[in-house]
């Protein structure tokens, strides 16, 4: 006659998980000035929305996300990173006969990897869960970005003008839309 037992196995699992997403996209600036002297006309005026001067690059940090802009090169950098620590537990029962089937220690062992896979199914769930929140971030953040970037851009091209007007000649009459970016300038040479 065989006896029948109850197996029951609890397991906890403990893990970092991280996550990142990127995106790289080209400045088009035009080279009135200098290279450097546009750069340094660029860096000006994203200093002005918030960004830290590091070097050749300007940096802005906003939580997860970080904006950084490669001045020598147009580069624009936009990451965003993230970690979590996760902890999951669980429990799981089985049973088994002293006579037939595999030992108890197999039969605890089986439902201790099972459970484990079970665990580290709900872990992997978690991390897709805080890539997409890393991804949401990003794409929240290159919204607003694009235009932003623009105006910098739009602002610095038009002080080159006005310093390179100012070398050509007597400037005579300036006239600028901040709102449209329009800038009219006439020179006496």
């Amino acid at each position: 006659m065989s006896r029948a037992y109850r197996i029951k196995v609890s397991e906890s699992l403990s893990k970092v998980i991280r996550a990142d997403d990127h995106v790289s996209t080209q400045l088009e600036m035009l080279e009135i000035l200098p290279c450097d002297q546009m750069s340094d006309l660029l860096a000006e005026e994203l200093v002005k929305q918030g960004f830290e001067r590091e070097g050749d690059k300007v940096v802005r940090r906003e939580g997860d996300v970080t904006i950084e802009v490669d001045l020598a090169s147009g580069t624009v950098s936009v990451r965003a990173e993230s970690s979590d620590e996760v902890n999951v537990k669980g429990e799981k029962s089985g049973h088994g006969y002293d006579d037939v089937g595999p030992s108890q220690s197999r039969q605890k062992n089986k439902l201790k990897e099972e459970l484990k896979k079970e665990l580290e199914g709900k872990v992997d769930q978690k991390a897709e869960q805080l890539q997409q929140k890393i991804t949401d971030q990003l794409e929240k953040q290159l919204k607003n970005l694009r235009a932003e970037l623009d105006k910098a851009v739009n602002r610095a091209t038009a002080e080159a003008l006005k310093q390179k007007a100012a070398k050509i000649g007597q400037i005579k009459e300036m006239t600028e839309d901040p709102e449209s970016g329009s800038l009219t300038i006439v020179v006496e040479v």
